[in-house]
């Protein structure tokens, strides 16, 4: 994930799902921010309400690339109502912070806005370059990770929610895991262009 980004924020509601059509996401949230130039702040909305709201049915919000490390980012955190998601459930997919401390700050602010908190980390969160705990490699940081949500009793298996299911995944993908032949008569630019920047980071990493 790129760094430097507004928070996705997305929601839905479960009695709602038996319908294609009226499980559409709702748009990020950050597409209605606005940008005051002159004073050089981001101005972000509270989290965007479904676009099919029914009294008493389950709400699940998918939230992403918070990059908390951005001073802008956490005051939006903090800022979240800390009474209007209360019975609803949130699913964090990854990029929370880089530091283990925004990291735990941020999570433990979301679980206290909400009822049920799942995590699955991303690049961002597993990174070790500004960390004052020093970690062998991103494994030991992620059961780090793991450890925290545990405490602050983040979800990070699968559960059951009102007869929904919620299974985080913690997985990665390289092309050295395709096996399979290629499809040919096909052209894919940017499949293309993912595999060319897997080649550089390769012959750059050591």
């Amino acid at each position: 994930m790129v760094a430097g980004c507004l928070p996705y924020m997305y929601s839905m509601s479960l009695s709602q799902s038996s319908s294609v059509s009226n499980c559409l996401l709702q748009r990020p949230a950050y597409q209605k921010s606005k940008r005051d130039v002159k004073r050089d702040t981001i101005r972000r909305p509270q989290i965007l309400p479904s676009a099919y709201v029914e009294e008493d049915c389950l709400r699940v919000f998918l939230l992403s690339d918070l990059h908390t490390d951005y001073h802008e980012n956490m005051t939006w955190v903090k800022c979240l109502s800390a009474i209007r998601y209360k019975e609803d459930v949130l699913i964090v997919a990854g990029d929370v912070a880089e530091t283990y401390k925004n990291f735990v700050l941020t999570m433990s602010l979301l679980k206290e806005k909400f009822k049920q908190v799942f995590f699955v980390p991303g690049n961002h969160d597993l990174w070790c370059r500004w960390e004052e705990i020093h970690y062998l490699d991103s494994l030991e940081k992620l059961s780090a990770l793991v450890d925290a949500c545990r405490e602050l009793g983040v979800q990070t298996g699968p559960m059951f929610i009102d007869g929904l299911g919620i299974i985080p995944l913690f997985s990665w993908y390289h092309e050295s895991f395709d096996k399979e032949k290629d499809i040919t008569g096909i052209r894919m630019p940017s499949l293309e262009m993912a595999r060319t920047m897997s080649r550089e980071e390769d012959a750059i990493l050591p």
